[in-house]
């Protein structure tokens, strides 16, 4: 199966990006496989095929590398279209002050190399994906994004999630499996 982990959103902060991604998709309804209200989060660590039986073990890695973080709070989101010059993700990049948080990044990410996973060696970006780029974006809508000032100026994560994900033609279906509340 395959895993990942995220931090949650505040459901007025899923709403409010809903928001962005439907005006975004009345300007270009083709082309970009928008996300689902209900699968925007904060990515914090792509984990890939999971074993079964590192289940428990994880569980216990998001313990103990949660345990002593306070509620995450992230500041300055940005619209992002990444990379520059063949554009696939568009994104809303977020910051966060708290060196913990990369710190604890750092030690899941050794814990689940020693687990035997491969795990992505570039540091943490703290982002929500809005939608995976299909074809060559219109310059409208390309300036739409990059111009487009969001409502939200920061908020709090209350917690992190082990979710499945299932890959299908219609998309990505996401299932918790366990949460860490901060």
């Amino acid at each position: 199966m395959r895993t990942f982990i995220a931090l949650d959103l505040p459901e007025d902060i899923r709403e409010n990006i809903a928001g962005v991604i439907n005006n975004f998709r009345s300007t270009c309804p083709l082309g970009v496989n928008w996300i689902p209200s209900e699968n925007l989060h904060v990515t914090f660590q792509f984990i890939g095929e999971t074993k079964e039986e590192d289940l428990s073990e994880i569980s216990e890695l998001l313990e103990t590398s949660f345990s002593g973080i306070s509620v995450p709070i992230f500041t300055n989101p940005k619209l992002e279209i990444l990379p520059g010059r063949d554009p696939k993700i568009i994104w809303i990049s977020l910051e966060n002050n708290d060196s913990l948080i990369l710190k604890t990044s750092k030690k899941l990410k050794s814990k689940l190399r020693q687990l035997g996973y491969k795990i992505d060696s570039r540091q943490l970006r703290f982002h929500i994906t809005l939608g995976r780029i299909k074809k060559r974006l219109p310059d409208k809508l390309i300036k739409q994004i990059l111009t487009t000032e969001l409502k939200i100026k920061s908020f709090e994560v209350p917690k992190a999630t082990l979710y499945k994900s299932l890959l299908s033609p219609q998309g990505s279906r996401y299932f918790e499996m366990l949460n860490y509340v901060f």
